[in-house]
């Protein structure tokens, strides 16, 4: 009796030549049996489902890509499609006092919630936060479309940011999950650009919007395009959800830690928001957050070191040079990110007499550039395996924009307007990609979801202060300077409404007035220079960590490495290979 026992199948040398044990007639096709033809057949197959099975994942994952960014473009436009929208909001409830405060409540919460989502996605997933968060999101925008009053659409918008941190943190977290760190920094890229182009066309759309249809549009636009996103994602994205029983998952939470990091982060803003504003500096209502705000720091210092099993904020991340360093770049980075985006427009409105709409339209350049250098760093990333140049880099040439926005006129040519917007557009590309992957290789894969938020959080922060201090500045000069070159009541008018430099004021006192203005946003940049400078000094101590794959040795198998070997029969002679025992 005779059996045949296949031991080994190997491909043929370049040369043609065949490595074998077999004698020639063995392997003459001829002598080939029934079965071996068959499992020849059954290889042919399976190659073929294979192939079918991996375009299939690869357009599963393209369709992923595609949902999170939706979901992302939502998330970031609800911060910016209102500002174009809010002096016709103020007008039809008649309450332009408090009108700010429907970007405001955006903000607060929005940048409140991102640590606490980030360490809540590792507990019970991420899949499971990212969709809460979008049916938060929806639900407040589904309110704010339906306001019968700023208190109610003021909620609404606190609401939504709730939705808008889950989303955001998400969307940076589960890129990390499914991208390996060598190739996270093209996926960043993109990913950045399309939150720096929410920015550009957010007031394009609350104008538009606005003018030509209803404000509350600019809310009820959020949910044909967010179910899209819900649905591509339900549909395709695949992620592990942690397991355990619901009570030990709610067991880890740091509740503690939570409730003390939202009250920090709402007194701090609220004060930034309150002071040289609704209240003065040197008030209570100021003064008393501010301080409290402190003291809350320094209780969750001794909270998550002492008592808390699964802290929110880890301190063996803040003992981490590199991770400290790129959180104090990002706080200064976006100090002057938002500042630019705030008071920038302030300049184009009542200096150079721009619309709200063409106000967004000039900074367009700035944005594209930023769209275009965060991608391309990020595929700069993947190709060298280096990103703290790019910080470095960014840095240096936002101060150096900062310091030349300190130059313009009331008649500077727009030429230059856009040179140095420009800059720093290059600037915060740079920035954005290369701070988070920067944070991403200084910890550890368990630390990566949590450094991720907080990273957002600081620049968010930053920003908040930024805008608070700009206020201040503004504020203090044009109350100081206005009544020395205008009457009383046109000073005061002034200062509780910019547009009446443009729409109101007797001619004789126009040039005057715009030139106090002038003024004044110079200081602010004069103020904010050195802040740059300062985030440019702390950007020189990250440390560089490697975001390649330590390679193996030549011919040196891992263990429990998975090898593919492909194989592409043609004839049995010059492509299979076998032992064959006889009995």
């Amino acid at each position: 009796m005779e059996k045949t026992q296949v031991e080994t199948l190997e491909r043929s040398n370049r040369d043609g030549s065949i490595t074998s044990t077999l004698d020639q007639e063995v392997l003459d096709p001829s002598n080939v049996s029934t079965a071996e033809k068959t499992e020849v057949t059954v290889l042919e197959e399976t190659s073929e489902e294979t192939i079918k099975r991996k375009k299939k994942e690869k357009m599963g994952r393209i369709l992923t890509f595609i949902g999170l960014q939706i979901a992302l473009f939502l998330a970031a436009l609800d911060g910016t499609i209102v500002s174009t929208a809010l002096p016709k909001i103020g007008s039809d409830f008649e309450q332009m006092s408090i009108v700010s405060w429907v970007a405001t409540a955006y903000i607060l919460t929005f940048d409140a919630f991102q640590p606490l989502f980030s360490k809540f996605s590792d507990i019970f997933g991420r899949q499971v936060i990212l969709y809460f968060g979008i049916a938060v999101f929806l639900f407040g925008s589904v309110l704010c479309g339906a306001a019968k009053n700023m208190v109610m659409l003021i909620v609404a918008r606190a609401i939504a940011g709730i939705g808008g941190a889950g989303i955001l943190s998400m969307v940076f977290i589960i890129f990390s999950d499914l991208v390996p760190l060598e190739q996270r920094g093209s996926y960043q890229g993109i990913v950045n650009a399309v939150f720096a182009l929410s920015s550009v066309f957010g007031p394009l759309i609350g104008g538009s919007f606005t003018d030509y249809v209803s404000w509350r549009w600019n809310f009820y636009i959020n949910l044909p395009i967010g179910a899209i996103a819900v649905v591509v994602l339900v549909l395709f994205l695949r992620l592990p959800t942690p397991q355990g029983k619901l009570s030990d998952k709610l067991k880890r939470v740091d509740y503690a830690g939570t409730v003390i990091v939202l009250a920090f982060a709402t007194l701090f803003l609220l004060a930034l928001n309150f002071g040289g504003q609704t209240f003065p500096w040197k008030s209570a209502a100021v003064i008393v957050p501010l301080v409290l705000s402190v003291l809350l720091v320094g209780l969750l210092v001794v909270v998550e070191s002492k008592f808390a099993k699964e802290p929110l904020m880890p301190p063996r991340l803040f003992k981490n040079r590199s991770v400290v360093s790129v959180l104090i770049t990002n706080w200064f980075f976006g100090m002057s990110f938002f500042a630019a985006l705030y008071y920038l427009p302030v300049y184009f409105q009542v200096v150079r007499n721009d619309s709200a709409m063409w106000s967004g339209i000039r900074l367009i350049p700035m944005q594209m550039v930023t769209c275009v250098l965060s991608t391309c760093a990020g595929f700069f990333i993947s190709k060298k395996g280096v990103y703290r140049p790019l910080i470095i880099i960014g840095m240096a040439l936002l101060t150096l924009c900062t310091g030349l926005l300190a130059l313009f006129k009331a008649h500077t040519p727009m030429s230059q307007i856009y040179g140095v917007t420009v800059i720093g557009g290059a600037g915060l590309g740079c920035l954005f990609s290369s701070t988070i992957i920067a944070l991403q290789a200084s910890v550890e894969p368990k630390d990566i979801a949590v450094v991720t938020g907080l990273g957002n959080f600081s620049r968010i922060l930053g920003g908040a202060l930024g805008v608070a201090i700009g206020s201040t500045v503004l504020n203090v000069h044009l109350a100081e300077n206005l009544p020395k070159v205008l009457s009383p009541e046109l000073a005061a008018t002034i200062i509780q409404s910019s547009s009446f430099v443009n729409d109101g004021l007797p001619e004789e006192f126009k040039e005057v007035a715009i030139q106090v203005y002038v003024d004044a946003i110079q200081l602010i940049w004069f103020v904010f220079t050195p802040m740059s400078a300062l985030g440019l000094l702390a950007s020189c101590f990250v440390k560089h960590y490697s975001v390649r794959k330590q390679k193996q040795m030549k011919g040196e198998i891992l263990p429990d490495e998975v090898v593919t070997v492909d194989v592409e029969p043609t004839t049995a002679k010059d492509t299979l290979t076998e032992k064959v025992v006889k009995d």
